[in-house]
């Protein structure tokens, strides 16, 4: 759909709070808003460094960008492996296109395969990023057209029925964005909630929303208790940095599955903050995983909290459980028709099926594996191995082999003694909590592994 269209919301306003109480939404509405789950982290750091050129809101995801963007092909395991993290894909891309107003501007995903397709079984497979390595060894550069209901495993929507919302209703979204089905009795739960005996003192608002408001609203989901209040009534409220809550502690004695990612981190002395940390690939597949997450996964795993909980508008887009072994590319069989490439399909009626014809089945190709194997399991980093990184408090990265220490000692003014060197091992759990403090402060790794630095400072003798 056009990202120019618009469409209306009636807002019920307490004029003398400033305040929006409820809004009543049709499916367009509450469409966009099931959309904004799907997008990737990655994309909608983009999407709000464009809009206002706020560092404040998610400045460690534009972070994240920046270093992808600055490390060149050399630096990751596969061209693909940049090209995902530059341009994340939506798992619910093709349904977003249908969406009345869609702030994506992600380029569709394509289909790519081998010129040796007939010829070699070792060949039926595909890519979604050009120039990905057969199994062959040949660059799959040939585009093919595959429909948009053969890239999706459940049913579009349609005009009618809207795109994630299949109830012909209206709804009734509060001010810190929970959606339920439009009825008198949610309308009395609400308003009563809020302490209001009746309407009276409620004024209702007519306001037309269009992609400037859906990128406004996006971006209070980060920084607002009240996101369409912020929105729509104190836009300037949008820069304010929620507190972030502070992390679990951990028992004494836990036991992790699976091994963790060593690291070494600069602490400074008195203030117990990171100034950078040395780290090896694997911590680095991990963050930039989070470029990939959609939103409604990074907000389930950081238990909902650290995005004030605007973000409870969804509860069944499914997530991965495992942090690290994200899917980062649509993993869906397809079939063709042989030797004529007329046609890709999820399947084919053999009836259906012209003389001479038969269906060759093609599996996705892993984009990040160099060696070309044909599982749809993730079992690959992003970035070269064996490789050493350095990586700041708000998660800027860089490889170690294109980096000055010696500047950096000399850039931050800093005095020898200042700070100390600390050797930790992270697991999932503390993976988790700098995802968390990464959505709303700009000291991902001091506020995240924060359990580490508690302990006093070294006193000198």
């Amino acid at each position: 759909m056009a990202k120019s269209a618009k469409f209306s919301l009636k807002l019920l306003v307490d004029e003398k709070k400033n305040k929006v109480v409820l809004a009543e939404a049709g499916q367009d509405f509450v469409d966009v808003l099931f959309g904004l789950l799907t997008l990737p982290m990655g994309t909608i750091a983009r999407l709000l460094e464009n809009h206002q050129k706020l560092p404040q809101v998610l400045g460690c995801y534009k972070n994240l960008n920046r270093s992808v963007s600055d490390m060149v092909i050399d630096d990751f395991e596969t061209e693909a492996c940049k090209s995902m993290l530059v341009s994340p894909k939506s798992s619910k891309e093709i349904h977003c296109r249908r969406l009345k107003l869609n702030i994506d501007n992600t380029p569709a995903t394509t289909f790519y395969v081998c010129s040796k397709l007939y010829e070699s079984d070792s060949c039926k497979v595909y890519s979604n990023f050009y120039n990905s390595r057969c199994s062959c060894g040949s660059l799959m550069s040939y585009s093919v057209q595959v429909p948009e209901d053969a890239q999706v495993l459940d049913s579009l929507g349609n005009a009618v029925d809207g795109v994630f919302v299949r109830c012909r209703s209206s709804f009734i979204v509060t001010d810190d964005l929970k959606v339920m089905l439009n009825s008198i009795d949610e309308i009395v739960k609400v308003v009563n909630g809020l302490g209001y005996p009746n309407l009276n003192e409620l004024q209702e608002m007519l306001i037309d929303v269009g992609s400037e408001e859906v990128l406004s609203l996006l971006g209070n989901l980060f920084t607002s208790e009240s996101a369409l209040t912020s929105t729509f009534l104190m836009k300037q409220c949008m820069t304010r940095m929620l507190t972030l809550p502070p992390p679990p502690m951990f028992k004494t004695g836990r036991v992790e599955q699976g091994s963790g990612c060593h690291m070494k981190v600069f602490v400074g002395k008195l203030d117990r903050k990171i100034l950078y940390a040395e780290c090896s690939e694997d911590f680095i597949d991990s963050l930039l995983t989070f470029l990939v997450l959609p939103l409604e996964s990074a907000s389930s795993l950081s238990d909902d909290n650290t995005i004030s909980g605007c973000v409870k508008i969804c509860a069944d887009v499914g997530i991965e459980d495992s942090l690290l072994t994200i899917l980062v590319f649509q993993a869906i069989i397809l079939a063709c028709n042989s030797p004529w490439l007329c046609k890709f399909a999820r399947r084919f009626e053999r009836s259906l099926l012209g003389k001479g014809d038969k269906v060759v089945t093609l599996n996705p190709i892993d984009p990040k594996n160099s060696k070309s194997r044909t599982s749809m399991i993730v079992d690959s980093g992003f970035v070269k191995r064996n490789t050493k990184f350095i990586v700041s408090d708000d998660l800027l990265i860089t490889p170690m082999n294109k980096f000055s220490t010696i500047g950096l000692l000399k850039k931050m003014q800093i005095n020898m003694n200042d700070f100390e060197a600390q050797s930790i091992c992270i697991y999932k759990a503390e993976l988790i909590n700098i995802l968390r403090a990464s959505l709303t402060s700009p000291s991902a790794l001091t506020n995240g592994l924060s359990y580490f630095l508690a302990k006093e400072p070294k006193k000198e003798t």
